[in-house]
């Protein structure tokens, strides 16, 4: 299936910049038409109009949330008008606004990237770092469909000429490659990286028969077999800086308990710590 409908977190802060660059020009690799989503917050209303007592503080902070909403609109806009006009002509765009309380707005975000092949959203920053967590975990794991984490170190356009593939043969890996293969196409090198165990032979090695499935998809790619390593995700990081892989592509682990995301080991090293863009699946 090939990727033709993306949806991307359209941030508005300077920092954001690397993250339009690589959608723009993803959409543009893939033919794809471009979805920018800007999420403004709401705010609660004043304890006095939830039962509580009425003070002038109240009703100035009901106008100063409403101001804020509202600057935070008018800059989704400003940040879209600057995308159209530096767009190529070759990538068609639009805007969605999701405005909403803060809980609300991230479940919202979760159901519209439902409707694309895929959402591109920024590792984040630490300023915002509890914002951009919740738009990273309701992609991942409301959406169902994969999800690109650009770094906020990267700079520039997205490569996809050196793939890297982190198999074990699980559920989600298989989710994850399937979903890449549409990228995996038009890469010029991929490498299918497994972590052994102790004990474990080549012909165990969880990788050696999805090369086999890659090469039936038009697809040459390596087995490479790393050590085992008690942090999973660092020797995959490493492997991956060494490699000079572009991107990589992985399952991701994690599972709800009430309103917070617990992810997984491997995975939680990734999202922390990664150095090149990322592309996951649940």
């Amino acid at each position: 299936m090939a990727i033709r409908d993306i949806l991307f977190h359209l941030d508005t802060s300077e920092a954001a910049r690397s993250l339009t660059d690589f959608s723009v020009s993803l959409a543009d690799a893939t033919g794809a038409h471009l979805t920018a989503a800007g999420v403004v917050i709401e705010y609660p209303p004043p304890a006095a109009d939830m039962g509580g007592f009425t003070t002038g503080w109240d009703f100035n902070s009901a106008q100063v949330y409403a101001e804020l909403s509202d600057r935070d609109r008018k800059a989704v806009e400003l940040a879209y008008g600057r995308l159209v006009t530096a767009v190529p002509a070759s990538v068609q765009t639009d805007l969605v606004i999701i405005q909403a309380f803060q809980e609300i707005a991230r479940d919202e975000f979760g159901r519209l990237a439902r409707h694309f092949d895929l959402t591109v959203v920024s590792q984040g920053t630490t300023e915002a770092e509890q914002d951009d967590q919740l738009i990273i975990s309701s992609a991942l794991f409301a959406s169902g469909r994969p999800v690109f984490m650009v770094p906020s170190t990267h700079k520039g356009p997205a490569k996809l000429e050196k793939a890297m593939v982190c198999w074990d043969g699980g559920v989600q890996a298989a989710r994850a490659l399937a979903e890449s293969l549409p990228l995996l196409s038009l890469a010029r090198s991929v490498e299918v990286v497994c972590v052994k165990c102790k004990g474990q032979t080549v012909e165990q090695l969880p990788g050696f028969n999805i090369t086999r499935h890659l090469s039936r998809h038009g697809i040459s790619a390596t087995l490479r077999e790393l050590p085992p390593a008690d942090d999973v995700g660092s020797a995959i990081l490493s492997h991956a800086a060494d490699s000079a892989a572009d991107y990589i592509v992985m399952g991701a682990y994690g599972h709800w308990r009430l309103r917070e995301l617990i992810f997984g080991g491997t995975t939680r090293t990734i999202l922390n710590s990664m150095t090149a863009p990322t592309f996951m699946a649940h």
